[in-house]
């Protein structure tokens, strides 16, 4: 087997320990499952060792992941594809700005627990409830950390699609809702809503992010898998994109007033 780095090690190993603890397997238990002790799959996940292609197969099969594992694996050591996967909050904390494009739902770091669970649950609704419930938690918490952090600032812009079409007729994105309200109102976030229907935000949902001492990175995401970039003339066409994107939002006076409205409108219905 080729020499893997620890690095992809321990970002694999960390989706192991994550996918394990949702379904509430001890260390133990699944080292059964795989002929091993307990030890052995510790290794696995703090990156201390690399998975056989047999170990992979039984490990998707007992987590009933699919091929989830064996996937990430083969594309984390492919040849120049070295996705900081995992390390989205190290690079959060590192970097000086955010900027957060979402043109139909409010941004991961902002969410709410319930309005975190109903798009999980409604994106992915056969997964099993403690998965959906792991990462929320997971989520909620990175959210947390953030928003009670000073650094770094964050500059949003979402789709008034966000408004128009709640996922809801009322009590969760109500509380969405306030919660951005008051992020905003606080200066923690610098929050603005899309004016037209046509906006250079119908790409899709991304971040860029610039972690010193590395160079600026963006984040797309999508509906199989998150994938970062740091091509540097990609880079700066999303950079171009947001910044068209921030000229022709509503300022951020107008965003929170916006917002006030809407949530007025649905403690009325």
């Amino acid at each position: 087997m080729a020499k893997v780095s620890t690095d992809i090690r321990e970002r694999w190993g960390g989706v192991l320990q994550q996918r394990r603890e949702a379904l509430g397997m001890t260390q133990e238990k699944l080292g059964r499952a795989l002929g091993v002790k307990g030890t052995a799959v510790s290794n696995l996940e703090r990156g201390r060792t690399s998975p056989s292609a047999e170990v992979l197969t039984t490990l998707d099969k007992v987590l009933g992941t699919d091929d989830e594992l064996a996937t990430l694996w083969d594309d984390l050591v492919k040849e120049g594809k070295i996705p900081w996967l995992g390390q989205m909050e190290e690079l959060e904390k590192k970097a000086a700005s955010i900027l957060d494009c979402h043109p139909f739902l409010v941004p991961s770091l902002l969410q709410t627990t319930a309005y975190a669970t109903a798009v999980m649950r409604a994106v992915t609704p056969w997964e099993p409830r403690a998965t959906t419930d792991s990462r929320v938690h997971d989520r909620i918490a990175r959210g947390k950390r953030f928003q009670k952090a000073e650094t770094p600032v964050m500059m949003v812009v979402i789709g008034r699609a966000v408004l128009l079409d709640p996922i809801d007729d009322g009590p969760i994105m109500c509380e969405q809702l306030e919660h951005i309200h008051s992020l905003a109102s606080s200066e923690r976030i610098t929050l603005q809503i899309t004016n037209e229907p046509l906006h250079p935000g119908l790409v899709g949902p991304f971040s860029v992010l610039d972690p010193a001492p590395e160079r600026e990175i963006v984040y797309v995401e999508s509906a199989y898998k998150g994938q970062f970039i740091d091509d540097p003339t990609a880079v700066g066409e999303f950079k171009m994109r947001f910044h068209r994107l921030q000229a022709a939002a509503m300022p951020p006076s107008q965003s929170l007033r916006l917002i006030e409205k809407t949530i007025e409108g649905f403690r009325h219905e």
